[in-house]
C-alpha cells in the first residue's frame, strides 16, 4: 500500500504539472472502486475549472477547484501516471483526467481498493473528519501527541498506526521511527513522557522527509521497473530484518505480531 511519503511525493509531482491548469474532461471506465464514483457530479463539476491546489490529508489527496475538491485515495495498488494520450495505455485504468495543453492523468488501480470521490466546498467528509493530526503538519507537536496518548492504554505502536490518533503513519515508518527513537513498540502509549513524544515525533518526521526526498520530483521516480509503486530506497534499519544483526548494537532483530501486523525491533536498543 502506498504510504504517506509516496502520497506526499505524488502531490509534489502533480502540483507543477497541473496547478492552475484547466480541466477539460473526466472519463470513467467503471462506476465504482472501493466506493461508488460520483461520475455525474465529477463530469459536471470539473470541466472548465482551474485546479487551485492539491492538498494531502493523511493518505488522501484533495484536488481543489472553486466549487469543491475531488478526493483521491490510492488504496493498496493505485497509482497515477502522466500520459500524452487520453486513451487507456495500461490495464486497470479506471479514470482519465484531461487538462488543457494535452495533459492527461491516468488513475490506475488493479485491486480497486482506491477511491475517487467529491467533496462540495465547505463540507466535511466521513473519511477525513475522524482523522488525527498529520505528523508533517508543523502545528502537530509532541505536546499534542502526549495529550492524545493519555487515554490510550495500548502499545505506542498501535497509537502511531491509529489514524484517528495520528494520521497517515504506516507499519514500515512506525517500526523505523520507534527504532530511531529507542522506544519499545510494546510500551504503553500513555506511559511516554512529553520528552519521549517530542523525540519520537522528531524521529518520525526525519524518516518521512528522508523517504520523500528519495522519491524524486516526477511521477515516475517512485515506481519500480514493473510499474508498481514501491517503497523509497532508504536504508531500513529494522523493518523486514528479522534475524539480522542490529546495525547499532549487533543484537538480533526480532519480529512480533501486534494487531495482526508484524513489528520489527531491537530489544537492546529499544528500551525506553
Amino acid at each position: 500500500m502506498p504510504e504517506l511519503p509516496e502520497v506526499e511525493t505524488l502531490k509534489r509531482a502533480l502540483l507543477p504539472l497541473v496547478l492552475d491548469k484547466q480541466f477539460e474532461r473526466a472519463v470513467f471506465f467503471r462506476p465504482n472502486l472501493r466506493f461508488p464514483i460520483p461520475v455525474d457530479t465529477l463530469t459536471t463539476q470539473l470541466p472548465g475549472q482551474k485546479l487551485k491546489t492539491i492538498s494531502r490529508k493523511a493518505k488522501y489527496l484533495l484536488l481543489e477547484i472553486k466549487t469543491g475538491a475531488m478526493l483521491w485515495h490510492l488504496g493498496m495498488s493505485g497509482r497515477v501516471t502522466h500520459h500524452p494520450s487520453d486513451q487507456p495505455q495500461e490495464p486497470h485504468t479506471h479514470a482519465i483526467f484531461s487538462f488543457k495543453r494535452n495533459i492527461h492523468l491516468h488513475f490506475i488501480d488493479p485491486r480497486r481498493f482506491g477511491a475517487i470521490l467529491w467533496i462540495p466546498k465547505g463540507c466535511g467528509h466521513k473519511l477525513l473528519d475522524p482523522l488525527g493530526p498529520d505528523p508533517l503538519d508543523p502545528t502537530t507537536t509532541g505536546q499534542i501527541l502526549f495529550d492524545r496518548a493519555k487515554t490510550c492504554k495500548g502499545p505506542v505502536k498501535h497509537f502511531l498506526m491509529n489514524a484517528q490518533r495520528l494520521s497517515g503513519v504506516g507499519n514500515i515508518y512506525a517500526c523505523e521511527a520507534l527504532f530511531e527513537a529507542g522506544i519499545s513498540p510494546r510500551r504503553g502509549a500513555h506511559r511516554l513522557s512529553k520528552k519521549n513524544w517530542d523525540h519520537l515525533l522528531t524521529c518520525l518526521r526525519r524518516i518521512l522527509e528522508k523517504s520523500i526526498a528519495a522519491g524524486g520530483t516526477t511521477l515516475r521516480d517512485f515506481f519500480s521497473t514493473n510499474g508498481t509503486p514501491g517503497y523509497f530506497s532508504i536504508e531500513l534499519a529494522v523493518y523486514g530484518k528479522e534475524g539480522e544483526p542490529c546495525k547499532f548494537c549487533g543484537a538480533t532483530i526480532e519480529r512480533i505480531i501486534q494487531s495482526a501486523r508484524s513489528t520489527f525491533f531491537c530489544r537492546t536498543c529499544q528500551k525506553k
